[in-house]
C-alpha cells in the first residue's frame, strides 16, 4: 500500500488510492479493471480531473519536445495493444482533450465501410458523441496513463501525488 501525504483529507487518500487500484488493473489484472472503475466513478469528486493533470505530467515526460500528430498515432497504437477493447477514437479523444483540442468526436460505424458509391444511403452512420461517459474516459485516461508512465519508466504514485499536491493547493476540489 502506497503511503501518501499525512496533510492529505481522508477522501484524497481514497481517491489516490482508488486511481492507483485502476492503473493496477490496467497493467496487470484486467478482471479488477470494471470494479475500480466503478469505485472511482462514484467518488463525489471529478475524478476526470486527476486523470487530465497525471496525462498532462506523463506527455510532458514522454515528449518534451511536443507531441505530434505521429505521437499521438503511435501512443493510440501502444494503447490499443494492451487493451484492444478500448475505441482508438475515444484514445484520440481523450489524449487531444488532455492537450486542450477538443474536435467533436464522431463515431463511424464499423459495419459500414467506404463502398465509393454516390449513394447517401450507403454513406457510414456517423454518430456524434457529445461528451465520453465517465466510465469510458476513467478507463481511457488510465490506459494512456499506464502506457505513458511505462514509456518514461515512472511509477504512477509520485504522478498522483503531484496531481494531487497540486489539485489540494489549488483548492479546486472540495473534498467531502
Amino acid at each position: 500500500m502506497t503511503t501518501w501525504p499525512a496533510s492529505w483529507p481522508p477522501a484524497a487518500h481514497d481517491l489516490a488510492d482508488a486511481v492507483l487500484r485502476l492503473t493496477t488493473a490496467i497493467a496487470r489484472d484486467p478482471e479488477d479493471t470494471d470494479p475500480a472503475v466503478a469505485a472511482l466513478v462514484a467518488m463525489p469528486v471529478r475524478v476526470e480531473d486527476v486523470f487530465a493533470g497525471m496525462l498532462r505530467m506523463l506527455l510532458e515526460a514522454a515528449f518534451a519536445d511536443g507531441v505530434d500528430a505521429d505521437d499521438v498515432s503511435g501512443l493510440v497504437r501502444q494503447v490499443a495493444q494492451r487493451d484492444p477493447s478500448l475505441d482508438p477514437t475515444d484514445v484520440v479523444a481523450v489524449v487531444l482533450g488532455t492537450l486542450g483540442i477538443h474536435p467533436e468526436p464522431v463515431r463511424h460505424d464499423a459495419d459500414s465501410a467506404e463502398t465509393g458509391s454516390q449513394d447517401p444511403a450507403d454513406a457510414p452512420t456517423v454518430t456524434p458523441v457529445d461528451r465520453l461517459v465517465p466510465y469510458v474516459a476513467l478507463r481511457v485516461s488510465s490506459a494512456v496513463a499506464v502506457v505513458l508512465a511505462e514509456r518514461v519508466r515512472t511509477p504512477l504514485a509520485p504522478v498522483v501525488t503531484a496531481v494531487l499536491n497540486d489539485v489540494a493547493s489549488a483548492e479546486s476540489v472540495e473534498w467531502a
